[in-house]
């Protein structure tokens, strides 16, 4: 990871895009850390894979039913501080590319031939 380490916090984020994308960056200098980033979200351990994929979205609907738990008693600091927590939990699973394995493989096909071309 040393490659991805040492881009740039844009540059990262870019990546870390196209990786959830599915797709190659189009800068040929990001192919190698591309390929580092993918790599490493397949390679990580089937249970941790499993829980980092799974539990945003549980804990997000957990904190949703806290939330409506705290409307129906007419609490609202604790259902918008839920809702709010529901919210981060919610956007982690949708932008995760840990979420995605299909589009973290075709990432890094993509990011290998072109590593590969250039």
């Amino acid at each position: 990871m040393e490659t991805f380490r040492s881009l740039s916090y844009g540059d990262k984020w870019r990546l870390r895009g196209f990786v959830f994308r599915g797709e190659a960056p189009d800068d040929p200098r990001l192919a190698p850390a591309a390929v580092e980033l993918a790599e490493g979200y397949q390679h990580q351990d089937r249970r941790f894979r499993g829980l980092g994929r799974w539990f945003p979205a549980v804990m997000g609907v957990a904190f949703v039913l806290l939330a409506l738990v705290g409307a129906v008693k007419g609490e609202t600091v604790s259902t918008v501080l839920y809702a709010l927590i529901a919210l981060g939990h919610l956007a982690q699973y949708a932008f995760n590319p840990a979420t995605r394995p299909k589009q973290v493989a075709r990432a890094l096909s993509a990011s290998r031939r072109g590593a590969e071309a250039h």
